[in-house]
Formats: C-alpha cells, structure tokens, sequence
C-alpha cells in the first residue's frame, strides 16, 4: 500500500506533468513563464517561449509538428488572448497537448467552471492553477476529462 499522499487541488487528484519534449510556452509574465519553463525541463522537454498571443500563433503557424504540447496563460495582451492561442491551435490541426495555466483556476466555484469552459469548450487538455506557482513554484497539472 502507498503512503505517497494524493495532491489534490478543489478535489481532484492532481497528476505528474505528461512527458513532452518540445514544448511552446505562451505567457507575458517571465515570472510564471520561467516556473513553467523549469518545470518542464526537470521533466527532460526543452522549451520555446512567445510572449503574446499573436506570437504564439505565428510559432505554431511556422511550425507545428515540432512541438508536442502548447502552454498558454489566459490573460496577456488582452484579457482573454490565451483562448485565441486555445481556438488556433485547434483550429489548424495541432495534434500535441494544450495546457492552460491561469489564475482563474484559483477560486472553488471559478475552477468548477473553467474546467468546463477551458476543456470542454477550449479542448484544453490540461488546467495548472497559477496560485501554487506563484505561493511556491509546485506546477501542478490536471488533466481535463472530456
């Protein structure tokens, strides 16, 4: 029997990040974007990193068979400019994962519905909460079920 404890954020059973090797960071802030950035390359994925939606775009529009998964906040230049990088991705057939990172995973009753709203209707794969990182660096990811 394990005595390793389950992390759980509002309930549900956060799991160990999926193993990536190449993987597109889109995020304004350098603070969360190089938690994100260590994150994954602990776990053996090198990084690229766009600092806008609209760059985010244009690295998955040059080339988007080399990278197996797509991080991106929410709120950059816009309030919702990370749902455009969500939409685009899906929209020209990028076939890696798609991970939102956002402080709006933060509240109970916020997470309930951006998990809805962010992986159901965004097809987002995978939620990480921003408060963690910024309380203690621990990215957690939580694998959207469908």
């Amino acid at each position: 029997m394990s005595t390793t404890p389950i992390r759980r954020w509002h309930g549900l059973a956060v799991g160990e990040s999926p193993a990536f090797r190449h993987v597109l960071v889109v995020d304004d802030n350098d603070f969360y974007a190089e938690r994100l950035t260590a994150d994954l390359a602990a776990r053996g994925a090198t990084c690229e990193r766009a600092r806008t939606a609209a760059e985010g775009m244009a690295m998955l529009d040059a080339g988007r068979e080399r990278y197996d998964a797509v991080v991106t906040d929410i709120s950059m230049e816009t309030e919702l400019a990370g749902l455009k990088v969500l939409r685009h991705a899906r929209r020209i057939g990028f076939r890696g994962q798609v991970a939102s990172a956002t402080t709006a995973l933060d509240a109970r009753w916020a997470f309930t519905l951006n998990r809805f709203f962010l992986g159901v209707v965004y097809r987002a794969d995978y939620l990480i909460p921003k408060r963690p990182i910024a309380r203690d660096g621990e990215v957690l990811w939580i694998r959207v079920s469908r």
